[in-house]
């Protein structure tokens, strides 16, 4: 359950809040049980906005980083020189004129 990623989402920063002063941080009052895993980060999620009450909480996911240099153990050079010649072709510069192509129908 914890490493889901709607647990992750909905207690993100919680552990961080006092719900009641009796209480330690990260008290869950709905469930009345106090949160299993309060150090939550996120690496593809922002948070966007929280309401005050955190009733409604929006997340962006974060564009992924770039990738220099290697990218799965290709070098960038070699993976545009190996791919050049994967472009397509195109039709063909000749027509073969010795397959007959039956233009009209014959009659029944």
């Amino acid at each position: 359950m914890k490493d889901s990623l709607m647990y992750r989402l909905c207690y993100h920063r919680f552990g961080e809040v006092r719900t009641k002063a009796d209480q330690p941080a990260g008290y869950d009052t709905v469930r009345n049980a106090e949160i299993g895993f309060k150090d939550i980060h996120l690496h593809y999620f922002r948070e966007s906005y929280s309401s005050s009450r955190w009733m409604v909480r929006i997340f962006e996911v974060m564009k992924e980083p770039n990738r220099v240099g290697t990218w799965q153990g290709i070098r960038t050079d070699e993976f545009t020189t190996r791919f050049k010649d994967s472009k397509p072709k195109g039709l063909p510069k000749k027509i073969d004129k010795s397959v007959k192509i039956m233009t009209k129908l014959p009659d029944i």
